[in-house]
This record gives structure tokens, C-alpha cells and sequence, in this order.
């Protein structure tokens, strides 16, 4: 079955955000194939907005591409950074009141994304309230190790019917320039891994040999994509591979 993937792939380094070009349409081409009509795409940390600019504008793509509604939508304080809460937060590359948002500017480029600002702990679980479409993509960049697992509580702990059964997610912070150093001691890497820790049925893990996936195509944005595998899912045993039936007789 075509999805979404079909008109977006090609040229992905192209793309302003061509993590975010990949996992839309993975996830688009993965609904269509279980015959989901609807999904949802998150970005967790918006900042000025354009990555909630870009993000909209390749949920209208792969939705016409794949014939599935994608919702997308962006979360943020809109005051900038908060203060640290210890070392975890990596307080040494940054600081409280970076990324403040021109809301208003923001709202105005907006025609089918939405916008929740405050807290995560209190934004995501009303927003999950509201019965959104399946979570196909969550783009994490929260930047502290401390949001990051306030969303993760925020959004990844619903019932398994909430997501797609495997979830793209792109974690920005860990790679980054020399300064950052990330490990998985501190920031998003440790928020990783204490989830995967603590959950039985729902890991997150990176995607095996990406760069082997998309010829001609790496960067930093390959090294941050990952999937939620939710293994309790309905659906996770479902076959999705695009060919029918697959065999490889003896050559004679």
C-alpha cells in the first residue's frame, strides 16, 4: 500500500527539518498501512516556531501523499527555559530564559497546528483528555533532562489504543556541537534510559543502521531517531511490510 513516505524521501537533506520530514511520513505511511485514518505529530519544545511552521507544513504533505489526517501539535512554556533542577539538566550549555517565544507572531503563521503553552505536567495530560488522533511522531527537544521526563509521564504512559503501536520520536539533544558532551548520565540519554528502565512493555530504542536505510543522506538528525515500541499494542503484530508475499525460491 502507498503512504506517505512515497512524496517526501527523496532529498531529505533538503529538507530545514528533515527529521521531522522522515519521521511524518514514516508514521503516516504506518497508519495507512493498519488503516488508521487519523494521527497526531508532537513537538515538544518550540521555541520561536519554526520547527512548528515546518512540521505543519509536512503534515499537509503527507497527509495529501497518503490520504491519512495528521494533526500537528506544539508544546511550550512560551517564557523560555526554566531554571535547572541539578546536573542532570546540563545547566553548563544552558540557561533559564533561552528560546522565548514571539507567541503572537507565532499564532499568526499557524492554519492548522496547534499551540498549548504552560507546563507540560499540567498541558499534556489535559491535552491527552481531549481524545486526540493516535501519537505518530514526538519530536523531543526539551533540552533538560527534567522535561524531558515530565513529558514522558506527561504523554507516554496512556492506554497502548493512544498511539501508533511504534512511535517515531527525534531526541535533539544528543548529539550537538563539541560543548554538549551528552551521555547517558544526564539529559535526554538518561531520561531514556530510566524509562526504558521502568517500563515492561513500552522501550525506547534508536533505529538500527538508519544511515544504511537512506542512501545518500546522514547528519545529526540521524543519530536522534528513535521509536517507542508499545508491545502491548492490538496492533503490533500487525504485518505492515508492502509486499504481499515474500519468497526467495531456489535458482535453478
Amino acid at each position: 500500500m502507498p503512504g506517505p513516505a512515497a512524496g517526501i524521501h527523496p532529498g531529505l537533506e533538503s529538507f530545514d527539518f528533515p527529521q521531522y520530514a522522515y519521521g511524518i511520513s514514516r508514521c503516516g505511511a504506518l497508519a495507512a498501512r493498519l488503516a488508521i485514518p487519523a494521527i497526531t505529530v508532537m513537538e515538544l519544545g518550540v521555541a520561536g516556531g519554526n520547527g512548528l511552521v515546518e512540521m505543519q507544513r509536512l503534515s499537509a504533505t503527507a497527509a495529501a501523499a497518503g490520504g491519512v489526517r495528521i494533526m500537528p501539535v506544539g508544546f511550550d512554556l512560551g517564557s523560555g527555559m526554566p531554571e535547572p533542577v541539578d546536573y542532570r539538566d546540563m545547566s553548563y550549555i544552558w540557561r533559564p530564559g533561552f528560546f522565548k517565544m514571539d507567541e503572537e507572531l507565532l499564532r499568526s503563521r499557524l492554519t492548522s497546528a496547534r499551540l498549548e503553552l504552560g507546563d507540560i505536567v499540567e498541558t499534556g495530560p489535559a491535552f491527552m483528555r481531549s481524545g486526540p488522533a493516535p501519537i505518530g511522531f514526538i519530536s523531543f527537544d526539551l533540552d533538560y533532562y527534567s522535561s524531558t521526563v515530565a513529558a514522558m509521564v506527561a504523554l507516554l504512559e496512556e492506554t497502548a489504543d493512544r498511539y501508533l503501536p511504534r512511535v517515531m520520536c527525534y531526541f535533539d539533544d544528543t548529539v550537538g556541537p563539541h560543548e554538549e558532551l551528552h551521555s547517558e548520565f544526564t539529559g535526554e540519554l538518561l531520561a531514556i534510559r530510566e524509562f526504558n528502565d521502568g517500563h515492561k512493555t513500552r522501550k525506547i530504542g534508536k533505529i538500527n543502521g538508519l544511515r544504511y536505510k537512506l542512501p545518500g543522506v546522514d547528519g545529526p538528525w540521524v543519530e536522534g531517531m528513535y521509536v517507542l515500541h508499545i508491545f502491548d499494542h492490538p496492533k503490533y503484530n500487525d504485518y505492515v511490510y508492502p509486499a504481499v508475499d515474500r519468497q526467495f525460491p531456489l535458482d535453478r
